[in-house]
This record gives structure tokens, C-alpha cells and sequence, in this order.
């Protein structure tokens, strides 16, 4: 039935158009079986399961609307309500069988498929929450119903994208958006696009490129790992002007001067290797002016041999630079080596086991630790400037030499820095050095042996001459080691000796 078409009409919940207007509408309860989806039907079914548990708490809100099936009359085809009807279904298959029987509104038949198609998408955009794929396939079907309604008489006043805009609540201007990257994204992006991982912003960016380069982006973020989710808008206008930068090269070694560059793929793969944050690139000049094309995996191959030489040169100079690094880390390493080997000898004069100086630095220990440290003391293992010293998790050589050099400003000992005497020069006689350890120096006479200690003594003669022996300290005083008398004279400086084996 031919006429001037109504779109506010058309939208209208409740209305087909103009000349259906007649009689209520009326709710009957149709079971779920007999309810058959719309083939014209393309939005996805998201969200069931909070729709399910909303439908289950509270009940349906809203009936469905269907209309009768042409080719059998006892079913029903929606008109709305695909998700609801899809959420009944989860809860049905769950054992509510009271809910089986569903609410719905029956329209009458239409007149026109076109129309019938047009009004279950009305339906549908309404009730859900678009995609920017969704909007542009409404759109697309839109437009060609509208076409289609046309043709069959209806009149439509105007331009045709102005009713598309209007029918699908959107800009003119966003809708032309959608048509450029329906006709123009590549078939690599569209399945990321439809699935909402490639923004519609970054879509429209890659629908304006020629094919070539929206392929040669989406195999440099693929050989790159990147998600395309993490593809935006910016980069993708930067790869775009740097590979248009890229297709405006001329050959200079050409046989004409408008000669294109013979390396277009390689440079175009070097492009997208490299960060989109930056809207230049050194790609967009010949690679005999490019000073990383040594390096470039992608140089042009006219000019092999000149990178041939680079690569020559270069790994000669790598190779200089090592040795000259090698040789500035050499008396580094071997301080380094020294701590190691003298902890070595002092944990096995002490007898004492890795896992007893762990305890002592409260490092958590590991029975591999036994070797790693024995190959450590022993030099057997790698050493580098950043090999730590065995006094904790993170003690370098650094550390320890910034102690020393205080100390040496200071002129004292570390044990005085550390509060282990109080004399500047010497380690404190309170508290002897472990057995087999001797001090560095003499120790003054007036500090005295905390137990019996075997000594090598100065003694004050007077007239400032001095008497030196080997005496032994017996808790009361200094007597000679044979008869054990008792020295009357004043200790002017004395220094253990180790005890005598016995044999």
C-alpha cells in the first residue's frame, strides 16, 4: 500500500505506520517453544546471565512482541525481545517451567517484509547497548530498507542519509564515519572491530589508508605482540604519515629521477617495527643517509656492500670496546676476587659452614648455596664488576670501599668506626679476635687481656729504654711464661701471639 512515509510514525512504540492504527493491543501468554527468532535478526546476545538472575528476582517487566508466522500459523517470529526470550530460555533449562509460558503482544501482519525487518530493528536498538559495529550495520540495513520502501511507493522526502540518521539516533556526521569504515577497514582489522577491540576513533584512522598500509600496521603490532586493543588513534595517524612519507621516496640510483624507492617494503616494514608515539621517522629519507642502517634489518639492498663495511667497522669497534672495558674492570674484579678468597680462608680457619655465616647475616640460606659460595671463594666461578661481596643480599665492593676510605680520611680503624674499640688505632683487648687472627698492630699497654693471652711485650726500662719479651698475661698481671713471675714494670705496648700447639 503506496503512500508518503511517516517515520515518526514508524518509530512510534506500538505503530507500523499510519494506516495500522486500529484496535488495543492485547498481552497473550505463548510458550517458549513456539516462539521462533527473526532470520533478519543480526545483534548479538550479550549479557544473559544478569538479565536471567534480574528476570528470575523481579519477573519479566516487558512483554515480548511477535507476530504470527507465515508458514505455520501456530508459531509466533519476534519482533522484540530476543535477549529476554534467550534469558527465559537459561532459566527454563534450569527447571522453572512456570516461567515457560510467555507474556507476549502479537502485531498484526505486515504489508510489506521491509517494513516488518525495519520495525524489528527499531525494536531492537532500543533496548540494547550499541557497539560502533552494531550502529554501522543498523545503518547499512537501514538505508537499504528505506530503499527498499521506496521503491514500493513510499515517498521520502529529502536526502536519504538525513532519514538513516534519524531512524538510528545519530549524527550525520557520525554516520558517514561508519559508512568510511564499513566500505574501506581492512579484513584483517574488521573482526576486532566488530568484537569492540579496535576503537571506532583508530577504525576510521586505518579506513583512510590505502589497503597496503593498513596491512603493513596490523603485521608490525602482530610481529610485535602488541594488542590491538592498545592501538589509538594517534599512533595510527603516525604510522599513516610516516608510510605515506615512505611511498613518496624517489630512487636516486634509478634510471629516471621520479624513479620510486626500490625498497618501499623494507622501509615500510621498518616503519611499524618501530614506535608509533612519534610522528617522524628517519625512514622517510634514502637508508645511505640513515645512520642505524648498520643496524637495520630492513636496508635497501642496493647498498649492500657499504653495509657491509658498517657492520665491519662496527663490530670492530665492539670489539676495541670490550678489551678497553675489560681492561678498566680488571683490578675491579680482582678486589672483588680477593674479599671472596679471603672470606674463604677465614670461614674455614673458623670451621665454620655456609649455612652458620647465613644465620650469622640473616640471609635465607638454600643447601645450592654451599657450592655456589665454595666456587666463589675459591675463584672457580664468574666474576663481574657487580659480583657482591659475601656480607649480604646486595654488598659490592663499592660499599665496602666508601667504610675504608672514611676510615682513612678519619685516621682510624674500622673497628673504632664501628664501635667495636675504643682505642682509634686498634681492636679492642674486651673483646679478643677470633682464634687464629692477630690485630694489624700494636696494642697499648693500658689495655689489658680479658683472659689468659700469650703476648709479645714492651716494657719500660726507664731513660727511655725499653725491654721486650715473650711474657703471659695471667688475669692479675704480666709474668715471665717459664716461672711465672710476676713483671713489676710498666707495659708500655704489647701484641698476642697465637697459642702453641701442642705435640
Amino acid at each position: 500500500m503506496a503512500g508518503k512515509f511517516n517515520l515518526a510514525a514508524l518509530m512510534a512504540e506500538g505503530k507500523v505506520s499510519e494506516l495500522d492504527t486500529k484496535g488495543r493491543e492485547q498481552i497473550e501468554y505463548i510458550h517458549i517453544d513456539r516462539i521462533d527468532d527473526d532470520p533478519n535478526n543480526f545483534y548479538e546476545l550479550s549479557g544473559l546471565k544478569e538479565l536471567a538472575e534480574n528476570i528470575e528476582l523481579i519477573g519479566l517487566q516487558q512483554p515480548l512482541r511477535v507476530r504470527t508466522n507465515p508458514e505455520d500459523s501456530s508459531r509466533v517470529i519476534l519482533v522484540s525481545g530476543h535477549r529476554r526470550r534467550a534469558a527465559i530460555r537459561v532459566l527454563v533449562e534450569d527447571g522453572r517451567e512456570d516461567l515457560a509460558e510467555i507474556p507476549c503482544i502479537r502485531e498484526q501482519a505486515e504489508s510489506s517484509a521491509a517494513l516488518q525487518e525495519l520495525r524489528l530493528i527499531y525494536a531492537n536498538s532500543d533496548t540494547r547497548k550499541m557497539t560502533s559495529a552494531d550502529l554501522s550495520k543498523q545503518a547499512e540495513r537501514v538505508e537499504a530498507l528505506l530503499y527498499q520502501l521506496k521503491e514500493e511507493g513510499y515517498d521520502f522526502p529529502g536526502r536519504m542519509r538525513d532519514h538513516v540518521a534519524e531512524a538510528c539516533k545519530v549524527s550525520k556526521s557520525k554516520l558517514a564515519r561508519l559508512k568510511v569504515i564499513r566500505e574501506n577497514l581492512g579484513a584483517e582489522w574488521r573482526p576486532y572491530y566488530e568484537d569492540g577491540s579496535l576503537a571506532e576513533s583508530t577504525a576510521y584512522t586505518l579506513a583512510q589508508m590505502p589497503g597496503a598500509h593498513q596491512s603493513c600496521i596490523f603485521e608490525g603490532i602482530k610481529k610485535k605482540n602488541q594488542q590491538v586493543r592498545h592501538l589509538y588513534q594517534q599512533t595510527a595517524e603516525n604510522y599513516g604519515k610516516k608510510l605515506a612519507d615512505v611511498d613518496e621516496l624517489v630512487c636516486k640510483r634509478g634510471a629516471r629521477k621520479d624513479f620510486p624507492c626500490s625498497n618501499i617494503e623494507g622501509k615500510r616494514n621498518q616503519v611499524v617495527s618501530q614506535s608509533g608515539w612519534y610522528g617522524s621517522s628517519s625512514c622517510s629519507k634514502c637508508c645511505d643517509k640513515c645512520e642505524q642502517m648498520a643496524k637495520c634489518k630492513n636496508a635497501c639492498p642496493m647498498l649492500a656492500d657499504k653495509v657491509t663495511k658498517l657492520k665491519a667497522s662496527a663490530k670492530a669497534q665492539r670489539a676495541h670496546e670490550k678489551q678497553v672495558q675489560e681492561e678498566k674492570d680488571r683490578p675491579v674484579i680482582s678486589e672483588i676476587m680477593r674479599y671472596w678468597n679471603r672470606f674463604g680462608e677465614a670461614r674455614n680457619a673458623a670451621d665454620k659452614t655456609v649455612r652458620e655465616c647465613y644465620k650469622a647475616l640473616n640471609m635465607y640460606y638454600s643447601s645450592s648455596d654451599d657450592s655456589k659460595v665454595v666456587a666463589l671463594e675459591c675463584l672457580e666461578a664468574k666474576f663481574t664488576t657487580n659480583t657482591n661481596l659475601p656480607y649480604g643480599y646486595s654488598n659490592q665492593l663499592s660499599d665496602v670501599k666508601r667504610y675504608v676510605k672514611i676510615a682513612d680520611l678519619l685516621g682510624v680503624s674500622l673497628d673504632y668506626l664501628l664501635c667495636r674499640t675504643d682505642n682509634p688505632h686498634g681492636f679492642v683487648s674486651a673483646e679478643p679476635p677470633a682464634e687464629g687472627w692477630l690485630p694489624l698492630q700494636w696494642l697499648p699497654g693500658e689495655e689489658k687481656p680479658q683472659k689468659p693471652t700469650l703476648a709479645a711485650a714492651q716494657f719500660d726500662l726507664g731513660k727511655e729504654q725499653a725491654y721486650t719479651t715473650i711474657v703471659q698475661w695471667d688475669g692479675d698481671g704480666w709474668c715471665f711464661k717459664n716461672n711465672g713471675a710476676h713483671l713489676e714494670l710498666k707495659c708500655l705496648r704489647w701484641f698476642p701471639l697465637p697459642k702453641e700447639e701442642t705435640t
